[in-house]
């Protein structure tokens, strides 16, 4: 008996710590910012080495669930170039709040110079490793949804998302120019403490009945 209450005293411990963050879920709290395309390439760099208005490194992303989306304004180089194809995204995040990320979205508003929609997301790793996870495309392609990520994104982990957004079947019209905006934001499907502490409860009594069956 000494036992059982030494171990379910320490877990509800470790739980009411646990309670002391919020795991609702949120969105994003961060300026906007600007980002430019090199027409020739076709890559937006979002952070990163190659991003050069916000990088070299990761953008700091904070979960909250009173703040708004960031938002992003996506602009062409400082010369006129073919935007013909996909246009490929190369996203650099950091998570320095204190809450884990398990899904992240974003919005297309559509509201520059070139009209597409999203297209397959190629690869998502945190820390530089790949990780799995599910892609939803809806708002007749204007919204994307990734979650069930195989880990989820912890305070300091760096998120990278490669993706697509096409089709862009037009010149762009530099120089300077607004080809989109997009919304983004975190969110995450971390269990409410009270879930948690009655399924711990649950598994300490299963385990309890079980000791008690063998005797």
């Amino acid at each position: 008996m000494f036992s059982f209450r030494t171990v379910l005293m320490s877990q509800m411990v470790a739980l009411m710590l646990l309670s002391s963050s919020t795991f609702a879920q949120g969105t994003a709290t961060s300026p906007s910012t600007a980002h430019i395309i090199d027409p020739s390439s076709n890559i937006a760099w979002i952070g990163g080495p190659n991003d050069i208005i916000n990088g070299p490194g990761p953008i700091p992303i904070d979960l909250d669930a009173s703040g708004g989306p960031w938002r992003k304004a996506i602009s062409a180089g400082p010369v006129s170039g073919y935007g013909g194809g996909s246009l490929f995204f190369r996203e650099t995040i950091q998570n320095i709040g204190t809450e884990p990320w398990t899904d992240w979205h974003e919005i297309n508003l559509n509201n520059g110079s070139h009209s597409a929609s999203w297209g397959s997301v190629t690869d998502m790793r945190i820390n530089g490793t790949s990780i799995t996870f599910n892609t939803t495309i809806s708002g007749s392609g204007t919204v994307l949804d990734l979650d069930t990520f195989s880990q989820p994104v912890l305070p300091g982990d760096v998120l990278e998302i490669d993706k697509q957004l096409g089709p862009m079947t037009s010149q762009f019209v530099g120089p300077n120019t607004l080809v989109t905006s997009l919304l983004e934001f975190p969110t995450t499907n971390v269990p409410e403490p009270s879930t948690m502490l009655l399924s711990l409860l649950g598994g300490i009594g299963l385990s309890t009945l079980r000791r008690g069956s063998s005797c």
